[in-house]
């Protein structure tokens, strides 16, 4: 007999804020064979993520276990699309990101845990990598019709390249098409306000909320 609904999210919650694949991925398996609604448990997903992602800002996690528990979310994530679409339905995504570090910064750290969040949020992210390019962020938004840009910068040296994201898109006429949202060590609101961003986040959990509510926007 299946387990209730009500039950199943509970443990499936717990089994990913404390990053244990086995009890998750058993929760997924067990809610699939009771054709229950998937969409449902990544909901569910998404909030125990952000459970993580607080107890990372609050230091009580390190950054090895947001990292499992974003791979974790993505396994199950991919499982529960596979049965949507074996029902004919569509995921539905909160909205569309293209991510990365901006040209001439190797840091992707931070990068990674906001791209993972996101995603779990129930986003689409296009993750670029570190080291890229203006000129490919701005056009990969472009073929994505992305909601939103999101740059990161580690050094002051690469900071002026945010900037130039925001220059492309209106010397290209197209600065309305894309919310640009940046972070980073050295960026702060002052700087996101000078060079023309839409929002600036300090942590991933912020960076989540802020995309959230540009694509309300």
């Amino acid at each position: 007999m299946a387990k209730e609904q009500n039950v199943l999210l509970d443990e499936g919650y717990r089994a990913l804020v404390a990053v244990d694949e086995g009890a998750t991925i058993k929760v997924v398996k067990e809610w699939t064979a009771a054709k229950y609604d998937p969409l449902v448990l990544l909901n569910k997903f998404a909030e125990a993520m952000t459970e993580v992602g607080e107890r990372f800002e609050r230091m009580e996690y390190y950054l090895p276990q947001v990292m499992i528990a974003a791979d974790i979310m993505n396994t199950a994530g991919k499982e529960l699309a596979e049965q949507l679409n074996a029902a004919g339905e569509k995921m539905e995504y909160t909205g569309t990101v293209v991510i990365g570090t901006i040209e001439g910064d190797i840091h992707d750290l931070g990068k990674n845990i906001v791209a993972g969040m996101l995603e779990a949020a129930g986003f689409k992210v296009t993750d670029l990598g570190r080291d890229v390019a203006v000129v490919r962020m701005v056009e990969t938004a472009v073929e994505t019709n992305a909601d939103i840009i999101a740059g990161s910068a580690l050094m002051t040296t690469t900071m002026p390249f945010l900037g130039d994201v925001v220059k492309r898109l209106n010397g290209m006429g197209i600065r309305e098409n894309h919310k640009v949202m940046i972070g980073g060590a050295p960026i702060n609101q002052t700087y996101a306000d000078m060079i023309g961003a839409d929002a600036y986040a300090d942590n991933a959990s912020a960076a989540v909320e802020k995309a959230k509510e540009l694509v309300k926007v």
